[in-house]
């Protein structure tokens, strides 16, 4: 019983480091080159990342999914993402005026949906995908390193991937939902529920 019930308190540690890292983002200055901000915010969403893979992981082998800091898990994501933006923008690697007006635009979409989750998550694949077109430009090497990581972690844990596609399915209006329901099914998902 104390193992299951230490899982769950790892795996809810996991989820708030991902706080953490944004505050990392967010409090970042200084740095001399662009190589400098892409291995630091790379480094970080790569741990960040890491870390959501295994919070999941870990709480439902506790078999205890739900929870308030559990419930913060995808919230948490969406800071740490966009942090980690934020921190390419303030030190001029992305237009800054461009990531406000994004960020914005965002926010206001996000409450006239009522925070709809594929709303949010339509808006956070630009906010994924920044690290690697950033380090693309400025530091290949660490371009390389994301794309492993992401090959790495597909392999491992494909499921949990397809859990995440089927979540922004759920999401949308009944038509799309059917037709895309129906293309994923062809492509190998499956419809299996979402928890953490």
């Amino acid at each position: 019983m104390y193992a299951v019930s230490s899982l769950k308190v790892l795996a809810d540690a996991l989820t708030l480091s991902r706080g953490i890292i944004a505050i990392l983002f967010l409090r970042a200055r200084g740095f001399e080159d662009p190589t400098m901000v892409v291995r630091f915010v790379v480094v970080l969403t790569l741990l960040g990342w890491t870390t959501d893979v295994c919070d999941g992981n870990l709480a439902r082998a506790s078999g205890r999914t739900g929870g308030r800091v559990a419930s913060a898990d995808f919230p948490m994501d969406i800071l740490m993402m966009w942090s980690g933006g934020y921190a390419f923008a303030r030190a001029g690697l992305i237009p800054h005026p461009f990531y406000v007006g994004y960020s914005v635009f965002m926010v206001v979409a996000a409450m006239l949906s009522r925070f709809n989750r594929a709303v949010l998550l339509g808006f956070c694949a630009p906010l994924a995908a920044l690290p690697l077109v950033v380090s693309y430009t400025y530091a290949p090497r660490y371009f390389v390193i994301f794309i492993l990581w992401i090959a790495i972690v597909l392999v491992a844990d494909w499921k949990r991937f397809s859990q995440v596609v089927e979540s922004f399915v759920d999401a949308l209006p009944d038509p799309q939902r059917r037709l895309i329901r129906d293309i994923l099914g062809r492509l190998g998902f499956h419809h299996t529920g979402v928890s953490r």
